[in-house]
């Protein structure tokens, strides 16, 4: 797990910066309400070292903010775990948003492994950003739910079979 919050970007992550990139207009404004949300960060890396025996030592993972800012745009462009690891890979805009500049990308595992740490509270607390994101934006206006109602194929012949 990561020793700090924000490390020390290299001389490729500065001259990346200066190129003058802009972000989409959205990923832009959900950015700027991330960079305000420190006590979101903390919680998501106390989440990242739960249950470590000693999280200050091995070698560093995938940093909170990046966590957080990949798990939102996985949920925000509805990308599975393959394709969130190759967009941010080639992508110069997604790897600024993922503040994953030209450090490598990791894999898709690495991703799975850092989203299910993420406690239920956290994950409360991400989504309720997002939407307070989205109605200040005016994207949304927060009056509706959608709910995803998939149900496992096993779970679904497993009910049949016992009726």
């Amino acid at each position: 797990m990561p020793r700090t919050v924000n490390s020390q970007i290299s001389f490729a992550d500065w001259e990346l910066l200066q190129q003058g990139l802009t972000l989409e207009p959205l990923l832009q404004a959900i950015s700027d309400f991330l960079d305000d949300q420190k006590e979101m960060i903390e919680a998501v890396r106390r989440d990242l070292q739960r249950g470590l025996k000693k999280p200050a030592t091995g070698r560093n993972g995938l940093t909170p903010p990046q966590v957080l800012r990949a798990f939102i745009l996985m949920r925000v462009k509805n990308w599975h775990y393959r394709e969130l690891r190759e967009r941010i890979a080639d992508g110069y805009t997604l790897r600024q948003f993922t503040t994953f500049y030209c450090q490598a990308v990791p894999k898709h595992h690495a991703f799975h492994r850092a989203f299910i740490r993420l406690t239920p509270k956290t994950l409360k607390a991400v989504n309720e950003l997002v939407v307070q994101a989205a109605v200040k934006l005016g994207l949304e206006d927060g009056n509706r739910l959608r709910v995803d109602t998939t149900v496992d194929v096993a779970t679904l012949c497993y009910t049949s079979l016992s009726l």
